[in-house]
């Protein structure tokens, strides 16, 4: 996400107009893979039966942390680097994508 945010700002985008278009288009390939983790370990975190006693807190923990990794992903890494980045970083060349 970063590198879309840093190519956006060198092709001529303001830090937050920048931050915000790299997290839309960063949400789905995130959210896809935070919901194929999720749905597999969906029955383990469900399951109680036997032998689910060692298998439930571990899928629990990982259901969590994939939703937590998603929302600091996608709200809190583009609001710090709007807080954090300066007019004087050193950018890398803008590629044709990002162009505007």
């Amino acid at each position: 996400m970063l590198e879309c945010i840093n190519q956006m700002r060198s092709s001529g985008y303001t830090v937050k107009d920048a931050a915000v278009e790299g997290a839309v288009l960063r949400l789905r390939p995130i959210m896809m893979t935070m919901l194929v983790a999720t749905l597999g370990l969906l029955p383990a975190a469900l399951s109680h039966g036997i032998g689910s006693d060692s298998q439930r807190p571990f899928a629990i923990v990982i259901v969590g942390g994939l939703v937590g990794a998603l929302v600091m992903s996608v709200l809190l890494l583009p609001t710090l680097y709007v807080w954090i980045a300066r007019a004087t970083d050193v950018l890398p060349e803008p590629e044709k994508e990002f162009e505007i």
